[in-house]
């Protein structure tokens, strides 16, 4: 009898180890938004996303600056590319 709990508990390590690395890809990061703004004045339409509402809505005023916001939903969109800061050096 005392066998009969112990296999179980071996069991239940077993399994769960195994279902931890079952997962052989990296997920991408979630919570994606894409938002949407137009500025009829200027005829300049725009869509940005962003990791978050408040990054898609800032990213989409940068590309329009005086656009209102039409929607933010959530959307699976290519992240901003993040241009590497390149700074200057001196020769010699």
């Amino acid at each position: 009898m005392a066998r009969f709990p112990a296999l179980i508990g071996l069991t239940v390590i077993l399994l769960t180890q195994g279902a931890g690395a079952a997962d052989l890809r990296e997920r991408s990061p979630l919570g994606r938004f894409r938002a949407t703004c137009e500025d009829l004045a200027t005829f300049c339409f725009a869509d940005a996303c962003g990791g978050d509402q408040i990054a898609a809505a800032q990213g989409c005023r940068a590309r329009c600056p005086s656009a209102s916001i039409i929607d933010v939903v959530p959307s699976v969109c290519r992240p901003p590319d993040v241009q590497p800061a390149m700074g200057l050096r001196r020769r010699g």
